[in-house]
């Protein structure tokens, strides 16, 4: 057991509950969280297109717009070593560098 831990609680006709945890299971939960608040990545972002289909028959999770026009790939990964993660990412801006919607 670990020595340190900690717990959520709300406030419950004046006392504290704790709340039950839960696992954020599904990148499409986290997805839907993100778009609806994409200031949780940063203030100047706006999503313009979520699961956007490219030229090679793959999404890509939310693309957003930064205040200088740029392009930026969210993509989110659960249970994905550092290394498809990055590879992943890689191989998705060379699909937005060469489909011609873009």
């Amino acid at each position: 057991m670990a020595a340190f831990g900690c717990s959520l609680r709300q406030v419950e006709d004046d006392n504290l509950k704790e709340i039950s945890r839960t696992k954020l299971n599904r990148e499409e939960r986290i997805e839907k969280w993100i778009k609806g608040d994409i200031a949780l990545l940063a203030p100047d972002l706006l999503v313009i297109g979520q699961q956007v289909p490219t030229a090679y028959g793959k999404f890509i999770d939310l693309l957003c717009m930064d205040d200088e026009g740029g392009l930026v790939i969210v993509e989110l990964k659960r249970d994905k070593t550092p290394r498809e993660v990055t590879a992943q990412a890689l191989a998705r801006l060379r699909i937005l560098g060469e489909d011609t919607r873009c």
